[in-house]
């Protein structure tokens, strides 16, 4: 999707529930190998404590629009993409969302799509704000609860370790740090039968084990780092990016490094082979909210100058890969 700056990231804020599952208390246990925990990204990731993802969510549109100024009656439009261990409850929670945070007459939307769900909020909005001049601002949220999950939460990897928060992005028309050059999707059908191989939100078949995690890496590496390249190959292009040495920073899912490596290092023009920033060392996956939270750190990191781009990749179960070009104004 060509969008040549004319939609802006007003702001992006991360919200983050003060509890804490550590690393070293899940070697303590049994749960994880001391070899897993030194290639696992991060050394412990935030826990909701009752917090329920929808919530968490609203804390984190609350800060952005405090960051952008704007207030949540200006909202046209508002995604929500929210992952639990359990139901949330009420039964539309984009709409409790809308109404807790002030959204008095937009749009709320659910949407569901695993760890895409924040890539896929963004691809709906920006899209929504380009073929709708009344649409003026977008919010997109998204909230991660595995208070309630049926094994401990450092089993599902270590390629993930799951980690429970609330992200936003404000999108705008003209204002903002961050101007959006283009926004690319791929799907891959195929892998829906193997990724995952279990329910992620149910006991662990006793069959998957413990050490193999979601990713079957040996048979399915070379199809979704297929699918990555086609997402980036759109984006490139549609953000008329003949310079790819234009890309300073490639900003990548909360996934272990080798993960990161093999599907999305390998897919990616050598040029930037060297530019991969690897966050979530203090969250782990934040399932729907990757792109949103690594969009956070950018927005208020320097590592860009002005004209500068920097490239964000998303992955999610399924097999779909996003691929977002923004520029520093």
């Amino acid at each position: 999707m060509k969008v040549a700056g004319r939609v802006s990231i007003a702001a992006a804020a991360t919200w983050l529930p003060p509890g804490r599952s550590h690393a070293h208390d899940a070697v303590r246990a049994g749960v994880l190998t001391d070899l897993d925990s030194r290639e696992s990204i991060c050394r412990e990731v935030p826990v909701a404590d009752g917090l329920a993802a929808w919530e968490m969510a609203s804390r984190a549109s609350a800060a952005a629009l405090s960051d952008a100024r704007v207030p949540a009656s200006e909202v046209d439009l508002l995604g929500y993409a929210g992952m639990s261990a359990t139901e949330e409850e009420p039964a539309s929670p984009a709409h409790r969302l809308a109404r807790v945070v002030g959204v008095e007459q937009g749009v709320a939307v659910g949407v569901t799509q695993m760890s895409s769900g924040g890539d896929a909020g963004l691809h709906a909005a920006i899209a929504t704000m380009l073929v709708e001049p009344d649409t003026r601002n977008a919010l997109v949220c998204t909230g991660m609860n595995t208070d309630e999950l049926p094994y401990d939460r450092w089993r599902t990897g270590p390629e993930v370790v799951l980690g429970d928060g609330g992200t936003a992005v404000l999108l705008c028309r003209d204002r903002g740090p961050l101007r959006v050059r283009s926004l690319s999707r791929s799907g891959c059908a195929e892998l829906e039968a193997t990724f995952p191989r279990f329910h992620p939100f149910r006991p662990i078949p006793a069959a998957s084990g413990s050490g193999t995690g979601l990713f079957d890496l040996v048979k399915n590496a070379g199809l979704m780092r297929a699918t990555v390249v086609r997402a980036v190959t759109r984006a490139l292009a549609d953000a008329d990016l003949a310079e790819v040495d234009r890309i300073k920073a490639v900003y990548v899912p909360r996934i272990r490094p080798r993960t990161t490596a093999q599907v999305i290092r390998a897919a990616l023009p050598e040029v930037v082979h060297d530019r991969l920033v690897l966050t979530g060392q203090g969250t782990g996956h934040l399932g729907p909210g990757d792109t949103l939270a690594n969009l956070t750190e950018l927005v208020a990191d320097d590592r860009l100058a002005e004209g500068d781009t920097a490239l964000l990749i998303g992955l999610g179960a399924g097999f779909t890969a996003s691929a977002l070009v923004v520029e520093r104004g």
